[in-house]
Formats: C-alpha cells, sequence, structure tokens
C-alpha cells in the first residue's frame, strides 16, 4: 500500500504545511485565480515522500490582487518583512511568477499555471507535472550552489520512484537534458 503525501505529512508531524496547502488552493480555486504547487510539497505528491517547511506556488503576476485578496479573506496574513503570506500557524506560502527564469541564468521559463497541461491534480492539489517540476528543480539547481544538493537529490528521487530512463529528457527543455541525464546515470549505477 502506498503512503499519500497526505499521510506522510502527518507521520513527519508536518499537518500544517498540508493544512496551509489545502486552505490555499481552495481559496484560490474559490477565486478563480490559476495556480500550481511547486517545490517541496510537489515533490512529495510526485511520489519522493519527503518534508518542508513551506507552500511554494506557481501564479501568474496579473492576478497578485486576487491572490492577495482571496487569501487575506481566508485567513492568511501577508507577512511584508519575509515577502510572503502565512497561514495562522505561521505557515509561510511563497509565490513564483509565471514567465521567469526557473533558475539564476537559465533559459527555462517557468509556465503559466493557466495553461492546460501544466498541472496534474494529486490529491486534490494542482500539481506541476512531473516534466515541468523535474525542468525547474535542474534549472533552479544549476543556477544556485546552495540549491544545487537539495534540487538535483529531489530528481534523483523523481527519476528513481518513477524509474525514469534517458527517454524521459524528450519532455525537458534542452539546456537541462544534459544535467538530466547525468542524474540518470548516477540512478542506475
Amino acid at each position: 500500500m502506498t503512503t499519500t503525501a497526505q499521510e506522510t505529512y502527518s507521520m513527519l508531524g508536518s499537518e500544517p504545511i498540508w493544512q496551509a496547502a489545502a486552505a490555499c488552493h481552495e481559496a484560490l480555486a474559490a477565486a478563480g485565480v490559476p495556480h500550481t504547487v511547486i517545490g517541496g510539497v510537489a515533490v512529495c505528491l510526485h511520489g519522493y515522500r519527503r518534508n518542508t517547511v513551506d507552500v511554494d506556488l506557481l501564479v501568474r503576476t496579473e492576478d497578485m490582487t486576487a491572490i492577495r485578496e482571496a487569501l487575506t479573506a481566508a485567513g492568511f496574513r501577508w507577512d511584508e518583512q519575509a515577502r510572503e503570506f502565512r497561514d495562522s500557524g505561521g505557515i509561510p506560502l511563497q509565490f513564483v511568477a509565471a514567465g521567469e527564469r526557473a533558475g539564476k541564468g537559465s533559459e527555462v521559463l517557468l509556465p503559466s499555471p493557466a495553461d492546460e497541461d501544466v498541472a496534474v491534480m494529486i490529491e486534490g492539489l494542482p500539481v506541476l507535472a512531473l516534466p515541468a517540476l523535474i525542468e525547474s528543480k535542474l534549472a533552479c539547481g544549476e543556477g544556485d550552489a546552495r540549491r544545487m544538493h537539495r534540487d538535483f537529490a529531489d530528481v534523483v528521487e523523481l527519476i528513481a520512484v518513477h524509474g525514469l530512463g534517458g527517454a524521459f529528457s524528450r519532455h525537458l527543455h534542452k539546456a537541462v537534458r544534459p544535467a538530466f541525464l547525468r542524474l540518470v546515470r548516477l540512478v542506475d549505477t
């Protein structure tokens, strides 16, 4: 029997992360705002059961006013200093804008959460589709040495969990294919 992401967060004592993600999705969906879960929660939802400390969301910059209104009405508060929303328990919600580079200096641009094939529903949450998640993790890791170990580890685990081989690289931006293929070879050894 496979453990769900929600059960994983419960076992890790991190139910507040799951609750924040679900409450945020509920508020944004009710407001009609396109959004997609990315980051650690997305990695967990795609099968690599690991913990995280925040909820990362891919949004469109033109929706920021609607996002602010929806989340404020749902009880989230804006932390001006950190430039993020927080739920009542202090769980941070961080936003990444569609169209931005996925990593410093990367050719990979983050997709729009409004695009039809960008998100998949997993456990009731819109989650960045696996190719885009791997692509963004690789681009981010290549652009920031301080994040590389975390992002590449996520990709290695996703490769292992999903049994991905070199052929999967055709679904990725050409700029990150070499890094993906290197990681596939490491997993296969």
